[in-house]
């Protein structure tokens, strides 16, 4: 069966280069492993569904964006984990506890209640066809509170830069998970269920637009729903790519500081929907850019993603990315992605102190919407 997901892939190219390695963060954490490796192996006959490297892939896409012959690994990798789950799950991070807020929020008859996080300043519209998909974010900020206390300020402030640009979305009080780390986890199942039911949701609300903070739910969105059921009739688009629209346009401005800001390209905005200057373009507009060596569609990966493998190795390649992010002379770190954004402020956390410099770890949501000129 592998070998054959191997060839479906085309990914039996991979083993005349190599150059994947070179980008793979699973590769830099597991000795022994890389992407080719696990090519040759399938193609030998090895069930590759049990390659402990298999689950610390992190579905980034680095590996083919550097593939000259544009095999699609990460595809291949979740097909395998797909095949693979009756026999090898996963080490889940935080005891599981995000795995399971899918799995509930999958519940046709259970409606969470997510919209706690809203505040009287915030302009919304029940009747708006304009929906800001907020995500799991509340549950991030229940489970992950002694990371980042200031989660919840990441929507409330996609509302205030919504609101600066003339829009009042819809925001519902009970929202299910986008179920992307379910898709990459090889979770067809419960993908396809989360799939349906938030599609589902939306037509019978009469959303057209469906804008999100999180890159992840943007993907799920724009990219995953559509080929997973066909057209949802919905477009999906990025906060930033509205701000830096407006911002580009005059509609709005963002107050510039004389502070040296550098940015931490998340796989799913860069790599995945091809935003990189649209971010920067903000970043520009609120300080000085200094880009770390790995930045735009050859970003670094924060190091782990669907919330498992979280172990000493991916806390290296987070520790990693932070001295490069200190070595632009910056004094504040932003990115784009709350995963990034706990992952990053976990590892400072815990070896801040063992840095060269240490910087301050933003959103650039939330540092965007604190410098809105209010003057326009």
């Amino acid at each position: 069966m592998s070998a054959d997901l191997v060839k479906r892939h085309g990914a039996d190219a991979c083993i005349g280069c190599g150059r994947c390695t070179y980008s793979c963060v699973a590769a830099q954490r597991y000795d022994g492993f890389s992407p080719r490796k696990v090519v040759e192996e399938a193609l030998g006959g090895k069930d590759v569904t049990r390659t402990a490297g298999l689950w610390a892939c992190t579905g980034c896409g680095a590996c083919s964006q550097h593939c000259n012959a544009e095999v699609d690994f990460p595809g291949l990798v979740r097909e395998l984990r797909s095949a693979g789950r009756k026999d090898r799950l996963p080490q889940p991070a935080h005891h599981g506890v995000l795995g399971r807020v899918a799995r509930l929020s999958a519940i046709g008859d259970l409606a969470p209640r997510t919209g706690g996080w809203r505040t009287t300043d915030l302009e919304l519209d029940e009747r708006s066809d304009t929906l800001l998909y907020v995500g799991c974010i509340p549950y991030f900020d229940v489970a992950l509170g002694y990371i980042r206390q200031d989660l919840l300020d990441i929507p409330r402030s996609a509302v205030r830069l919504l609101n600066a640009m003339s829009i009042r979305p819809r925001v519902l009080a009970s929202e299910r998970c986008c179920g992307h780390d379910a898709y990459w986890s090889g979770d067809d199942a419960l993908f396809e269920k989360l799939a349906r039911a938030n599609v589902e949701e939306v037509r019978r609300l009469g959303i057209r637009r469906v804008v999100a903070f999180c890159p992840e739910c943007l993907s799920a969105w724009r990219d995953l729903y559509p080929k997973a059921l066909g057209s949802t009739g919905v477009e999906a688009v990025s906060v930033l790519e509205l701000v830096s629209e407006a911002v580009d346009s005059g509609r709005i401005r963002l107050r510039p500081s004389n502070e040296l800001l550098t940015y931490q390209d998340p796989c799913r905005l860069s790599r995945g929907a091809g935003l990189v200057e649209e971010p920067r373009e903000i970043v520009r507009s609120m300080g000085g850019l200094k880009d770390m060596p790995r930045s735009g569609a050859m970003s670094a990966c924060c190091g782990t993603a669907g919330w498992v493998d979280c172990d000493h190795t991916a806390k290296k390649v987070q520790v990693e990315r932070l001295r490069e992010a200190g070595s632009t002379g910056a004094g504040t770190l932003l990115t784009a992605c709350p995963k990034c954004l706990i992952h990053l402020s976990c590892a400072d956390r815990h070896h801040g102190e063992e840095m060269p410099r240490r910087l301050r770890i933003e959103d650039i949501h939330v540092r965007a919407a604190r410098s809105l000129d209010q003057r326009l």
